[in-house]
């Protein structure tokens, strides 16, 4: 395995988590707003959303995509990082040391990880604007999903 770098899996990992975690709730608003339910403006939605559902609402659905975001960024980010490694060390024959890296090498690594990233993006996307969309307000246990085919629905 010896230029498999595993620390380009924890990086991505971080990072993704970290991604999440700021980013969710504004997420959830241009979820909301996207939805053209009514809300006038942003600071409206907000509003409506904080008033109806509590400040909770906006980290509704946030479970799933901390748990697959931060694995979808690690595999993406370690396989663009190692696949620009293995083509690096592919065309000049060496061990650590290798030639800058090419723009075909960068644009080749890419597009792996562009495959990559939306076979994984895809589902957990709409998985997490499903959850997103839920406007009822959460309720003490009482709110359970029923998975029915790819769509959750409250039951």
């Amino acid at each position: 395995m010896g230029s498999f770098q595993l620390e380009d899996f924890v990086a991505g990992w971080i990072g993704g988590a970290a991604s999440v975690i700021v980013g969710h709730p504004l997420d959830t608003i241009k979820a909301r707003l996207q939805a053209g339910t009514g809300y006038g403006s942003t600071l409206s939605c907000i509003r409506t959303v904080y008033r109806r559902e509590s400040v909770f609402a906006f980290f509704k659905g946030m479970s799933f995509p901390l748990a697959s975001i931060a694995v979808y960024n690690s595999v993406v980010f370690g396989v663009f990082s190692n696949t620009q490694r293995f083509l690096s060390r592919y065309q000049c024959q060496e061990s650590e040391a290798g030639p800058p890296h090419l723009l075909s090498d960068l644009l080749l690594a890419s597009m792996v990880a562009g495959v990559v990233s939306v076979g994984l993006g895809a589902p957990v996307d709409l998985i997490k604007i499903r959850l997103q969309m839920q406007t009822q307000p959460f309720r003490d246990g009482s709110h359970r999903m029923a998975v029915t085919g790819p769509f959750l629905y409250p039951y």
